[in-house]
């Protein structure tokens, strides 16, 4: 009887016990919107979107397979946060969520898993998706840029930049370790499929660097080991040009062409490109040689005596001077000369210009330059009509051991040909001397300004224009077919950066379209011939 009695009592406490456990409870206080289900799916999958919507009380975003999912968003707090920041998120003592500070009917439980938590708060910030769960974690999908499928038989080879800790470039004078990857499958410029390397990058240019006005910019590449891409020299270093005032994305590429037409000592090589940057569609750029001393670009012999210049009013470089006749010199190569190279250099100019501005200065100036070479840098300048281009910015001179001053090779062209609107001469863009008359100073100054006062130097201008006009003429019908070549990519690149009908200085014209900036270009390109060819004759 007893042992029947502890039985009993035993079984009494044992069911009192199991009244006291409360059974598992999931804290989900409502029930989850529409679509969370799918969109969690999407997160897990790894999905990016190119481009959502709000309609019907649902957010819509179109992903990177081209398909759809939708979230209900009538019940939970969504913000847009594209021009703010999202609010703050914390929790109560009662373990309640707080959302910008006010209280919500959302308990916190970190036990739940993400299929059963409750997104509370969801809000597009900073390229993403956001949503914040019940169980306090954090989910985002990812914005990523549709690029639209290339066209054509042959499309331009494709440029992946990655940094190696995923940041941006901030700075044209510390470079950053990343990656450079070339996709070239149609074979447009080289025979290669896929190269790889090693780099390093940094940004470059004057007033084409502003990361924070110009968000496509333009950068210096330094490989691990030299490599001739795309058939070009075999070097480390090259350029990514952005064009983001030209328009047409034509100008630089137009202008080296004629600089191969005039016989420039070296003409930079450059291919139209489409980038990404850090897994972003940036846009088309050009790929160039870089501008430095070496057998394939600028071929001089620096360990000789040898001597590289530029003409640049910033005057950047370690070591520059400005001429007693205006001209700003910055040494390029040698980057840090000795006293005597210097001493040697600086007195070489100024001889230089005593003689052109002697006397009898029609017999003694041809003694320190390359006469031929000055002439074909002026008709390329002169031509495109390059603001900077009166002895002013971004021009290179060699300066060989016991030898003359070269004007070696060109660049910078993309405020040229109608792409200016600061020349302040009153005339149209394809109208007027503007290198012939002129250098940084002002009017009736400069090198040029004496060399055209010589009846000779006159003379071999024309005929070296005689020469090259027929060329320069040719050369215009190829301008579409340096459009056709680059395919759809003008499209994509416009499509990323919509800037058609956006004033970027120094445009002249806004023309809406890039059909458009091709038609003006060209019909600036027509009529500076026709000026060029009538008024050198009279000179």
């Amino acid at each position: 009887m007893k042992a029947r009695s502890f039985i009993l009592i035993a079984l009494a406490l044992l069911l009192s016990a199991c009244q006291d456990i409360e059974p598992e409870v999931k804290t989900v206080q409502k029930p989850q919107p529409a679509g969370y289900t799918a969109v969690l799916a999407v997160y897990r999958a790894g999905h990016t979107y190119y481009e959502y919507t709000v309609e019907d009380s649902a957010v819509v975003l179109m992903l990177d397979d081209d398909s759809r999912v939708r979230l209900d968003i009538s019940e939970i707090i969504f913000e847009d946060c594209s021009k703010t920041a999202p609010k703050v998120v914390a929790f109560d003592k009662d373990n309640m969520y707080m959302v910008g500070g006010e209280s919500i009917d959302v308990m916190r439980d970190i036990n739940l898993k993400d299929e059963d938590a409750y997104p509370f708060y969801v809000y597009f910030y900073n390229e993403g998706f956001h949503l914040r769960l019940s169980n306090s974690n954090h989910i985002v999908i990812r914005y990523q840029e549709k690029v639209l499928p290339h066209e054509g038989p042959k499309a331009l080879p494709i440029i992946y930049l990655k940094t190696d800790d995923g940041k941006s470039v901030t700075s044209k004078v510390d470079y950053k370790p990343g990656t450079i990857e070339i996709n070239d499958f149609d074979h447009k410029f080289w025979d290669t499929d896929v190269f790889k390397s090693k780099m390093q990058i940094r940004g470059r240019g004057n007033s084409t660097w502003d990361p924070w006005g110009k968000p496509k910019l333009p950068y210096m590449i330094k490989l691990e080991e030299k490599a001739r891409l795309f058939n070009l020299s075999n070097d480390k270093s090259w350029n990514l040009l952005a064009n983001w005032v030209d328009k047409s994305l034509l100008r630089n590429r137009v202008c080296f062409e004629l600089s191969k037409i005039v016989g420039m000592s070296w003409t930079p090589r450059a291919v139209p490109v489409e980038v990404y940057f850090n897994g972003q569609y940036v846009g088309l750029y050009d790929f160039i040689e870089h501008k430095k001393v070496s057998k394939e670009r600028v071929n001089i012999n620096v360990d000789a005596g040898d001597m590289y210049f530029e003409i640049e009013s910033n005057m950047d470089e370690p070591v520059c001077w400005e001429t007693e006749h205006g001209h700003p010199i910055m040494f390029k190569d040698p980057e840090l000369p000795t006293e005597a190279q210097q001493a040697y250099a600086k007195q070489f100019f100024k001889d230089f210009e005593d003689a052109l501005w002697a006397k009898n200065f029609q017999d003694v100036y041809d003694k320190y330059i390359d006469v031929d070479s000055f002439i074909n840098y002026w008709i390329v300048e002169e031509f495109s009509k390059d603001v900077d281009g009166n002895l002013r910015k971004s021009t290179f001179l060699t300066l060989t051991s016991g030898g003359k001053l070269e004007m070696y090779h060109l660049w910078d062209f993309d405020i040229t040909l109608g792409n200016c609107d600061y020349y302040g001469d009153g005339k149209q863009p394809w109208e007027g001397w503007w290198v012939k008359d002129q250098n940084g100073h002002g009017r009736n100054h400069g090198w040029y300004y004496r060399l055209f006062m010589d009846p000779d130097f006159v003379a071999k201008v024309k005929t070296r224009w005689a020469q090259v006009y027929p060329q320069f003429k040719e050369f215009y019908n190829q301008i579409d077919v340096m459009v056709e070549e680059m395919g759809e990519a003008p499209a994509r690149n416009f499509q990323k950066w919509q800037r058609l009908n956006v004033y970027d200085w120094p445009q002249y014209k806004i023309t809406g379209s890039y059909q458009g900036e091709v038609d003006w270009l060209k019909e600036n390109y027509r009529k500076r011939l026709d000026w060029m060819n009538t008024n050198i004759a009279k000179l």
